[in-house]
């Protein structure tokens, strides 16, 4: 076997294309996976541009793929050569290029790993777990929101409370929408004309039109609210506007949001906070070891096989590796809307 990786050699450098790179091998507690499809995210992107995440160079990057286990250690007993999987490379292992998915064998640390049904795509779970690790991190640790059943009915106390998702139709909206709906909440949410359907499908309560002016969005999202959490999957700075002027019309309050912010948004009032997280990676934590054991175990890969995940929508990429660094490019463009970028590192 010979593996081949996508390399970025320094800061703010283009992705080499390497052939030979060392296979490595798994030690305790690690997974040896023949990568068969990388998710790519704008966190790949943002450290490429602008070293968002410090990093030791040369490295590998890429944060969630699926593939098939090739190769375990003695000591695993959970996981055994053939299992497909899929993978979020943990925030501890982020320096480590032998964890980075950008390559056609990659490790990947047990505990941060879903056993798939064979059923189940390997594209739609590598376009999901990582975004929808932040969806149960964000509504269910740091917004509280009780989490969805996975067979049965929703607590019925949750249907009186109202949750806004705003940027349903986006990559980490629509699985935010799904998980809060079948968690039993009233969900109010938001989405352009061409996304509406696919959003309808995710069943929320009411949809607004987020190609309207600012002022009748606002004055939308107030006729439906109030809310008992809010989550912004887009964060730029126009929706930091619409949701800061929503708050501070009903007295401030807060909320919670994907990314940190960017600029130049207006000034936030005193009774306003945003709130912002490393969300994906809360699940590392050994304070959430519960919740993160029934993701990875549970929700995740039961959800997939049964429909109680919509998986993100995804985009697939021809041509392999070599096509890494014009994706990454891609996504700095802002060319990539409502789905996942997908590639298989062997075609």
């Amino acid at each position: 076997m010979a593996n081949q990786a996508a390399w970025i050699p320094a800061v703010e450098a283009d992705l080499v294309l390497q052939d030979g790179t060392e296979i490595p091998t798994p030690g305790h507690g690690e997974l040896l996976v023949k990568v068969k499809c990388i998710a790519f995210s704008p966190i790949e992107a943002k450290i490429q541009k602008f070293g968002t995440h410090p990093i030791p160079y040369p490295s590998i990057l890429g944060t969630s793929f699926a593939g098939i286990i090739e190769s375990v250690p003695p000591s695993t007993t959970v996981f055994k050569p053939g299992d497909n999987i899929a993978v979020i490379r943990t925030g501890a292992h982020q320096g480590d290029p032998r964890f980075g998915a950008f390559q056609k064998f990659a490790l990947a640390d047990s505990s941060s790993v879903s056993k798939l049904h064979p059923s189940t795509p390997l594209p739609a779970a590598a376009a999901s777990i990582l975004n929808l690790a932040a969806v149960v991190s964000a509504l269910s640790i740091h917004l509280g929101l009780s989490r969805p059943p996975l067979s049965g009915p929703p607590p019925p106390a949750n249907t009186n409370k109202k949750v806004l998702i705003y940027g349903g139709s986006s990559s980490c909206g629509g699985l935010a929408v799904k998980y809060a709906v079948t968690a039993g909440y009233t969900v109010v949410t938001t989405s352009s004309p061409a996304n509406h359907a696919f959003v309808a499908s995710l069943a929320p309560a009411h949809i607004i039109d987020h190609t309207l002016p600012a002022t009748e969005i606002v004055s939308a999202i107030r006729a439906r609210g109030p809310y008992a959490a809010i989550f912004d999957t887009i964060g730029l700075p126009p929706c930091t506007d619409i949701l800061v002027d929503y708050l501070s019309s009903v007295g401030g309050g807060a909320y919670n949001t994907l990314i940190p912010l960017e600029g130049p948004e207006k000034p936030i009032p005193e009774n306003v906070e945003r709130k912002f997280a490393a969300y994906s990676w809360a699940l590392d934590e050994p304070k959430h070891a519960e919740i993160r054991e029934w993701f990875y175990d549970e929700y995740l890969p039961k959800g997939l096989e049964s429909g109680l995940v919509v998986p993100t929508r995804q985009h697939a990429v021809e041509g392999g590796l070599g096509e890494a660094q014009g994706v990454l490019d891609l996504i700095m463009k802002g060319g990539v809307s409502g789905h996942k970028l997908v590639m298989d590192p062997w075609a």
